[in-house]
């Protein structure tokens, strides 16, 4: 069908078939393993639909269903319209590769019955509020309100069917509501800027509010709590797509911020606010981590100060730090689907993330072992991990502008490390339990997948310039 016509768009084709999808794996969810790879199958081939569209000749035609599309054809329904554009497509490209590597993951480790389809309609509501070009408001001033709706649904699939306390999954909602009326107020400042364009009490007024709003979204500590409980309880996979499909989606609202409103970083405390934040971030997250001896907890804290890393790097906005903190997220979406694979396997076979129930069981489950341990090294910026080369160069930029702040990160990222070296000892220490079983070969060639992709970034970082440089272009452009 052409989109010209009136009948299709592709807003309308991604978020209706997705959830169509979703519906049909939702059917299938007594066969786990038959609605993962349903899933993983459809996501994966539209990020490689999604990856090789030219904008500039928008008329494709649509793989399964037929016909010719106009990808450029907006849809407008209820006063929004949705449209893609080329600073999104990059973001919708990532979000979709990354929930085809998840369901992936749960075609050997089962993430509850409710993970694959829920988290497919998840992805219907990402991809719509990354299309949104227009709606009562600008939209970024309405994406904290969406967010808002999202985590409720992130909160049930957290959940996954466990009975454990929705403690952490429910703090996820305080910042969106929190950072709603401070977007909604801001956007009135900007409406009063034009009356007087001598004055720019309005344009720091509105600064301060939307860099206090962001702030909120990004939850930097004190506000970062949900993240390590969420670890702690959650099914690691789920815990890991769930987190990062949010921040990709405050990436993608804090470039639709800066870059229309240059007067944020500009004149108001967006540098001073985001560094001190980062800062907080990364320390706590390297201290709680070398003190925490539950598995979920500490990896929890890692991705925490691996998170706070790229807000230091974002405080810095320019033509070498965007292009940074986006290599630094593909980096942690590798190392952090790396150790959530390795964990969930760990968790399945022990029965529970519980240090006692863990000592040992290294020594029957060696690979997926190395996995967690290699995946959650990679978000300290271990050598050799995933995570070395984003975290070096980090470093590198941060101690030219204060090289103290990068020695501050530098003993928080072995703080974090020595977490790791003290879980080491107790997966490969004594074996508690002989009863239990070795890793299953299914698990093993996952495993070993994510340890490849994970040692090939470590030894050539450079696979993802190609990657990055096309999504600062699309961005930029």
């Amino acid at each position: 069908m052409n989109a010209a016509s009136g009948l299709l768009t592709l807003p309308a084709l991604l978020v209706g078939s997705l959830i169509s999808v979703a519906l049909i794996v939702y059917l299938l969810r007594g066969w786990e393993v038959l609605a993962g790879l349903v899933a993983a199958t459809f996501t994966g081939g539209v990020a490689l639909w999604l990856l090789q569209l030219d904008l500039s000749n928008p008329l494709e035609p649509v793989p399964i269903l037929g016909g010719v599309i106009d990808v450029s054809a907006p849809l407008t329904r209820l006063g929004f319209t949705f449209q893609l554009q080329p600073g999104a497509s990059p973001i919708l490209v990532t979000a979709f590769f990354m929930a085809a590597g998840a369901f992936l993951l749960t075609v050997a480790i089962s993430q509850g019955r409710s993970f694959v389809p829920f988290t497919l309609i998840l992805l219907a509501g990402y991809t719509a509020v990354t299309l949104m070009i227009a709606g009562p408001l600008a939209p970024p001033f309405l994406v904290p309100l969406f967010l808002v709706a999202l985590n409720c649904i992130g909160i049930f699939i957290l959940q996954a069917g466990r009975l454990t306390s929705p403690a952490g999954p429910l703090r996820t909602l305080v910042p969106s509501i929190l950072a709603f009326p401070l977007f909604l107020v801001a956007y009135w400042y900007i409406d009063q800027i034009p009356l007087n364009p001598q004055d720019n009490s309005a344009q720091l007024m509105a600064a301060r509010l939307l860099t206090l709003g962001l702030l909120l979204l990004l939850m930097p500590v004190p506000l970062h709590s949900a993240q390590p409980i969420t670890a702690q309880t959650a099914p690691p996979v789920v815990t890991a797509l769930v987190t990062l499909l949010y921040q990709l989606s405050l990436l993608h609202l804090l470039f639709r911020v800066v870059n229309p409103f240059p007067f944020v970083t500009q004149i108001g405390p967006f540098e001073p606010w985001m560094m001190w934040a980062g800062l907080a971030t990364t320390v706590w997250g390297g201290i709680a981590a070398a003190g925490s001896n539950h598995p979920g907890r500490l990896w929890g804290y890692a991705a925490l100060h691996d998170w706070g890393l790229i807000i230091m790097i974002l405080a810095m906005p320019g033509l070498r730090t965007w292009p940074l903190a986006l290599f630094l997220f593909g980096l942690r979406v590798v190392s952090m689907l790396t150790a959530a694979a390795g964990l969930s396997a760990l968790e399945q076979h022990v029965g529970g993330m519980t240090p006692n129930r863990m000592q040992g069981a290294g020594n029957r489950l060696p690979w997926n072992s190395a996995a967690f341990l290699l995946g959650g090294l990679g978000l300290t910026g271990f050598p050799l991990s995933a995570g070395f080369t984003g975290h070096w160069t980090a470093l590198q930029i941060i101690a030219e502008n204060d090289w103290r702040l990068a020695a501050i990160v530098l003993f928080a990222s072995v703080g974090a490390i020595w977490g790791f070296v003290r879980l080491t000892r107790v997966l490969f220490g004594p074996l508690e339990n002989r009863l239990l079983l070795r890793e299953r070969m299914v698990s093993v060639v996952l495993a070993l997948c994510m340890l490849l992709l994970a040692i090939s970034l470590a030894i050539a970082p450079q696979l993802l310039d190609g990657p990055i440089r096309s999504a600062w272009i699309a961005f930029s452009g």
